[in-house]
C-alpha cells in the first residue's frame, strides 16, 4: 500500500506558471559583511536553531545555499516550486553564494548551516577547522566538457592558455586539473594559466569575450550554444568525484536531525520526480526558468545529463571523496592528513532506506 502523499498544492505548468517571485532566492556575493546577514529574513533563518520541526501551519525555516546554477541543482529548484519542502514541514530558502570558496568561509563563520554543494566544499570547511559532514551524494561520476576556442584543435594547443574556473581549488578547478591529466598535461609544464571568471554562465561569456581561451562546462545546456559559434568540445571526462550532494555542519546535524532529515526527504524526492519520465516536463519548465533559458533545446540536453548522472540512492561517494582530496591537497598539504571516511555520515539515508523511503518513491514515481 502506497503512503506517500503528493506535495501539498504544487505549482504545475499550466496553473499560473513560474516567475521570479514563485520562490525565495537570495544572493551572496560580497565578504565586506558576514554572509548570514545580507538581509535580517535571511538572518534569521541562517541562524535559527529550532530542534523539532513544528506544525504544518508553521513550516520551520531553512537555508540551503548553493554555489553555482545549472541543472544539476533541479533538485533544490523543484523541491521549492512544488512545495516538497511544505510536504515535510519546511520551508526552503535557496541561497546562491558565488563560489566555493565563499561558501567555506560562510561555512567556517558559522552563518551556512546546510549547502546544496559537494566534496570541495566539505573538504574546504575541514581545511579551515570547521567540522562538516556530507549526507548525500547526489552525483559520484562528475560529467565535464573540455569547451574551447574554435582555433585550439589538439590537446597541445592548451599549452600556453587561459583556462577558465569559477574559484582556485574548486569544482570547476578540479574539473579542469583531472581533464588536463587525461589529456597528458601539465598546468605548470605546459604553462597553462588558471583564469578565476564566476560561475559556468560566466565562463560562457568569458569565452565568447575573449578573456580564457578554454573551460571545462558540466552540461550541454552550456556548451550547445558555443559549439554553433564554433566553439569545440575537445574532450568529454567522467571523473570519480562526489561532485553534488548536501553538506551539513557538523553541529546542526547534530542539533536539528529533524530538520535536516526533512531537507533530505524533500530534495530526495524532487530528484525521484525529476528522473521519472511523467516529471520530465516540469523539469524542463523549471531548468528554463531559473537559468533564463530562451531554448527549450538546451534545457533538453541539461536534464538529459542529470538523468544519466544522478544516484538513486545518494551515498557519498568514498572513492569520490578521495579523489577530490588528491587534487585539493596540491593546494593545501593539511588536507593528505584528513581521513575522508570521516567527513561522510550515511545515517539519515540508512535510516531512510531502512523504512522503505525510497521503495516508496520509487512506486510512486515510476521511471
Amino acid at each position: 500500500m502506497e503512503t506517500l502523499d503528493a506535495p501539498s498544492k504544487p505549482k504545475r505548468a499550466g496553473e499560473g506558471g513560474f516567475s521570479m517571485n514563485s520562490f525565495s532566492i537570495a544572493t551572496i556575493d560580497s565578504m565586506g559583511v558576514r554572509l548570514g546577514l545580507a538581509a535580517a529574513a535571511l538572518a534569521a533563518v541562517l541562524f535559527g536553531h529550532a530542534g523539532l520541526l513544528p506544525a504544518a501551519s508553521a513550516p520551520t525555516p531553512v537555508a540551503i545555499a548553493y554555489p553555482s546554477p545549472s541543472p544539476r541543482v533541479a533538485p533544490l529548484w523543484l523541491a521549492q516550486d512544488l512545495d516538497f519542502f511544505g510536504k515535510y514541514g519546511l520551508r526552503a530558502d535557496a541561497v546562491l553564494v558565488r563560489n566555493n570558496q565563499m561558501l567555506t568561509a560562510g561555512y567556517a563563520a558559522g552563518d551556512i548551516n546546510m549547502a546544496y554543494t559537494g566534496g570541495t566544499t566539505v573538504l574546504g570547511v575541514t581545511a579551515a577547522g570547521a567540522e562538516a559532514k556530507m549526507v548525500v551524494g547526489f552525483v559520484s561520476r562528475g560529467h565535464g566538457f573540455l569547451t574551447v576556442k574554435p582555433e585550439l584543435r589538439k590537446p597541445a594547443d592548451l599549452a600556453g592558455k587561459r583556462f577558465g574556473v569559477q574559484s582556485i581549488g574548486g569544482t570547476l578547478w578540479m574539473y579542469a586539473m583531472l581533464t588536463l591529466e587525461e589529456l597528458g598535461l601539465d598546468a605548470s609544464r605546459d604553462r597553462i594559466q588558471f583564469i578565476v571568471v564566476g560561475n559556468q554562465t560566466v565562463m560562457i561569456r568569458s569565452l565568447e569575450t575573449g578573456i580564457v581561451d578554454a573551460a571545462v562546462l558540466t552540461t550541454r545546456t552550456f556548451t550547445l550554444d558555443l559549439k554553433k559559434k564554433g566553439f569545440n568540445v575537445m574532450a568529454e571526462v567522467f571523473p570519480p568525484m562526489a561532485a553534488t550532494g548536501i553538506v551539513a555542519r557538523k553541529d546542526y546535524l547534530e542539533k536539528n536531525p529533524a530538520i535536516v532529515e526533512g531537507a533530505l526527504k524533500a530534495l530526495i524526492e524532487a530528484e525521484y520526480y525529476m528522473l521519472a519520465p511523467s516529471g520530465k516536463a516540469q523539469t524542463v519548465k523549471t531548468i528554463m526558468n531559473r537559468l533564463k533559458l530562451s531554448d527549450p533545446s538546451l534545457a533538453e540536453e541539461g536534464y538529459a545529463d542529470v538523468v544519466k548522472e544522478f544516484e538513486r540512492k545518494p551515498y557519498p561517494s568514498l572513492d569520490g571523496l578521495k579523489n577530490m582530496q588528491r587534487l585539493l591537497a596540491m593546494q593545501n598539504p593539511k588536507l593528505a592528513q584528513i581521513n575522508p571516511a570521516n567527513l561522510i555520515d550515511s545515517s539519515i539515508l540508512r535510516k531512510l532506506e531502512n523504512e522503505g523511503f525510497f521503495t516508496q518513491l520509487q512506486k510512486r514515481y515510476k521511471e
